[in-house]
């Protein structure tokens, strides 16, 4: 099932695309209205307990895999489950089924201002969320898991850019242009790693490979040794592995490119994320490399690993910052752990909780700190 989401302003335009569409039908909701322009004057109570909401508006579609078929009552408890899960738990809203295309689907219309204190739905994470609930929905209901675009194991360029290589494209045919149109950065990066795992080579072996076709590439650990993620720069512009797809990810390249980790022992692995002490000493080791490695290419590995801590450590204090606002606003654990495993840093579930842990800490540091803050401004005016 693939769930899309859309946030918006008027109700009115939204209702009547979702009922004028082919063999639309109005299933379910918790609204009495019939029409677009009843549940418009509807929805409209809600907008009046928070006017300085401008998105008031959440549209999401729910479809199955082409195909599958549910009957109205199923798809009024996965509509009710999705919104649950979704935080949407005192809101308006109607649920819609159109059969205009080749796999079932439903329009889910509701209104984001809760109507028990006239509070807006929190977003944050939201599409995280999403795939975790489908995920779950699928399971429970016995359908066909389909990827969203985060689970892909490879990322296509956009649309925009697929229609510049054409038109580039039927430019270069009718001889208007000197050369053929250059495929999107993304696209040769994706070929680049591509070629680099055919014959399923060693971490060490793949990286020193990228680096000789003038990809940089960017790794690091934990101080158990454990891997952060991976990211990659062509040309200027940089991608984390999730972004390329998912077998371009520091695990993803284990599964699916058959990259081997075998030469690099735990020990040599928290050797690597130690602070440096020489040039090359937070390299990864390969106990196949060659002793005619150049000088070069060491040099190289050690500027992008040093950079990549930085990275790492600057990602790690912004994470944290993230989790010690959604403490102070009191947002549930599960919820803080999905917000982190949405973030781009690879993270294990000891790690989120050390990183949890770490923020309640410095919490906890302030408040004390605070407090003696103003004893000593309470004696300073006595």
């Amino acid at each position: 099932m693939i769930a899309k989401q859309i946030k918006g302003r008027g109700f009115r335009g939204l209702l009547e695309y979702v009922e004028n569409k082919e063999e639309a039908e109005l299933i379910g909701g918790n609204m009495s209205g019939r029409n677009p322009r009843e549940l418009a004057a509807e929805f409209r109570f809600s907008r009046q307990l928070n006017p300085n909401v401008e998105r008031a508006v959440y549209h999401v579609s729910l479809s199955l895999a082409p195909g599958e078929y549910l009957p109205d009552d199923t798809w009024n408890e996965i509509a009710e489950r999705y919104l649950t899960g979704m935080n949407f738990n005192n809101n308006q809203y109607v649920v819609y089924r159109h059969s205009d295309k080749d796999n079932d689907h439903i329009h889910i219309v509701a209104s984001r201002i809760k109507l028990n204190d006239g509070k807006c739905v929190h977003d944050g994470w939201d599409y995280k969320r999403s795939e975790v609930i489908v995920r779950q929905l699928e399971q429970e209901y016995n359908l066909e898991p389909v990827p969203s675009s985060h689970e892909k194991l490879e990322r296509t360029a956009s649309t925009g850019q697929h229609r510049r290589v054409e038109r580039e494209q039927a430019e270069y045919s009718k001889g208007l242009r000197e050369a053929p149109p250059e495929q999107p950065i993304k696209v040769k990066l994706q070929k680049i790693i591509d070629g680099a795992t055919t014959d399923h080579p060693t971490m060490s072996k793949f990286i020193e490979r990228l680096l000789e076709l003038g990809v940089e590439v960017r790794h690091g650990l934990t101080r158990n040794g454990k891997s952060k993620g991976i990211s990659y720069k062509l040309s200027g512009q940089a991608f984390s592995g999730s972004h390329l797809g998912a077998a371009y990810t520091w695990t993803g390249l284990q599964k699916h490119k058959g990259v081997s980790y075998q030469d690099i022992s735990d020990k040599q692995l928290v050797h690597n994320a130690a602070p440096a002490k020489q040039e090359n000493s937070n390299l990864p080791i390969d106990t196949n490399i060659n002793t005619d490695t150049t000088d070069i290419t060491n040099s190289k590995r050690a500027h992008q690993q040093t950079s990549l801590n930085r990275e790492l450590e600057a990602a790690n204090q912004q994470d944290i910052k993230i989790v010690k606002h959604l403490l102070q606003s009191g947002r549930p654990l599960e919820e803080i752990k999905q917000s982190i495993n949405a973030t781009l840093t690879e993270r294990t579930p000891t790690e989120i909780r050390e990183l949890v842990m770490k923020a309640a800490s410095e919490l906890q540091q302030e408040h004390q700190k605070l407090i003696r803050m103003q004893k000593k401004q309470i004696e300073s005016e006595r």
